[in-house]
């Protein structure tokens, strides 16, 4: 007769991918029975009606990352999947460092007043000391970025955590703050910002090696192509057509466009290009609702909505299309 136990581990195995359950399922159930039993051997009965502990359901969670995120000796579907994960957590932190970086920019302009810069592109939020200082709390991004790149996956976990800290308290004051106002738009930011964090398990053991050069590449060319359109794109007192959002629509957007033009089909690719897009989607389309919900209306408004309502629907033809790609390509590749 099956234990309560017993049935218990067998409903945390089915974690694990069916393949490997399949040939591994009764021997780890029989590991996890013994040591069990061994734990406590003068009340078997009690043992019997007990739950997995912490540190069983920890290893099955860590092995259920490794083998459906697989690295370069998994099968092609578990690795493409991996792969795919593993894009999504280095642009994630690329746009995460290159954001420190022009925030640190703008922070320099606005204690400086460095001339040939326009000043209504310096946001309030980087006026006075302490704002000025809790805005240059984002260059801890750099360092988990720059880690991940040269291999040092744990420090690079360790690192996004601490640098997404200040994020979840500065979300958590501002909405405190403001009642309850983009309330939506500064909870999904933080999602948003946590989703290249949480990518970052699939940068297991068993994960292939960065190609470090071509993404070291990238941080200085993209904060400084990032930091000409904030600072050149003129604004005159007017709504600002050009936001964060609006950046990550264009990227993904344009990104989306160089897959199509230059590229094969790479499943991993396309499915990273799809993930991403429907991330930014969601960012764009709670930005629009906040920004109809508690902006003050002005004679540009309209232009406003209408230039985000583009970009979502920009980025919602990238999803689907590249989601769509991405599940056929998946569908044909093995799964064992």
């Amino acid at each position: 007769m099956t234990s309560l136990l017993e049935e218990r581990y067998r409903r945390m195995l089915r974690l694990l991918p069916a393949s490997y359950r399949r040939e591994w399922e009764d021997d780890m159930v029989a590991t996890f029975m013994e040591g069990a039993y061994a734990s406590d051997p003068d009340d078997p009965e009690g043992v019997e009606l007990g739950r997995p502990g912490r540190s069983e359901f920890t290893s099955v969670v860590a092995l259920a990352v490794r083998l459906r995120l697989g690295g370069a000796d998994a099968a092609p579907r578990s690795f493409t999947l991996g792969e795919a994960v593993r894009r999504v957590a280095l642009v994630g932190l690329l746009a995460h460092a290159v954001g420190a970086l022009v925030g640190a920019a703008l922070v320099v302009w606005t204690a400086y007043r460095l001339p040939g810069l326009p000043a209504d592109a310096v946001p309030d939020a980087y006026a006075g000391r302490w704002q000025a200082l809790w805005g240059l709390t984002g260059l801890l991004w750099i360092p988990a970025y720059l880690a991940l790149v040269h291999g040092h996956h744990r420090a690079a976990r360790v690192l996004a955590l601490v640098a997404l800290a200040p994020v979840l308290i500065g979300t958590v004051v501002d909405v405190s703050a403001d009642g309850g106002a983009f309330a939506l738009s500064r909870s999904y930011w933080l999602l948003f910002d946590a989703l290249p964090v949480l990518a970052l398990a699939a940068f297991h053991g068993g994960a292939p090696p960065v190609r470090s050069r071509p993404w070291l590449v990238a941080l200085p060319v993209g904060a400084v192509a990032a930091l000409a359109v904030l600072l050149g794109w003129p604004t005159g007192g007017r709504e600002v057509l050009v936001d964060w959002p609006g950046l990550w629509c264009a990227g993904v957007f344009v990104a989306a466009l160089v897959h199509v033009v230059r590229r094969p089909a790479v499943p991993h690719l396309a499915l990273a290009l799809g993930v991403l897009a429907v991330a930014v989607l969601g960012l764009r389309v709670v930005t629009l609702v906040d920004q109809l919900t508690f902006a003050a209306v002005t004679p540009d408004r309209p232009t406003l909505v209408t230039v985000y309502a583009v970009e979502a629907a920009a980025v919602l033809v990238v999803a689907v299309v590249f989601l769509a790609v991405s599940g056929r390509a998946l569908r044909r590749l093995p799964s064992a």
